[in-house]
């Protein structure tokens, strides 16, 4: 359960590719969908598989700069609450002192994060729509 929703959300940028946004559409992207678009030459990395507070730590802070911009430039109020959760989830496991806490934690919000995870792969797929 600790991966569920940090795994979807970084398999929801393995969609960027195949769902066009990697190819140049007619109109200008905006900035949300240009920093999507840089998961097509900087792929995300699946959750470590190692079950350490250091490989957490060292994961979660690879990606805050981008989960931080992409809620800043998020193209509507809902993507950026979930980015925003995203972004706080990401600092969690960036300090956390334990992973069974982050485990009871991930457990307690599963439903919440699932849901979050389709809202957010509706947004992705949005930006691939407005590029092709």
């Amino acid at each position: 359960m600790l991966k569920v929703f940090l795994g979807s959300a970084v398999v929801i940028g393995t969609l960027v590719v195949p769902l066009g946004i990697g190819v140049e559409g007619s109109g200008a992207a905006s900035a949300f969908c240009s920093t999507l678009r840089t998961w097509e030459t900087n792929p995300p990395k699946a959750p470590p598989s190692g079950f350490t507070t250091a490989a957490y730590h060292a994961w979660a802070k690879s990606y805050l700069p981008l989960y931080e911009k992409l809620a800043s430039e998020a193209p509507n109020a809902k993507t950026k609450t979930i980015l925003n959760d995203v972004v706080t989830i990401l600092k969690d496991y960036a300090s956390a002192s334990s992973i069974q806490k982050l485990e009871a934690d991930a457990a307690a919000n599963a439903k919440g994060y699932e849901q979050d995870a389709q809202a957010l792969a509706q947004a992705v797929i949005s930006c691939a729509g407005s590029l092709g």
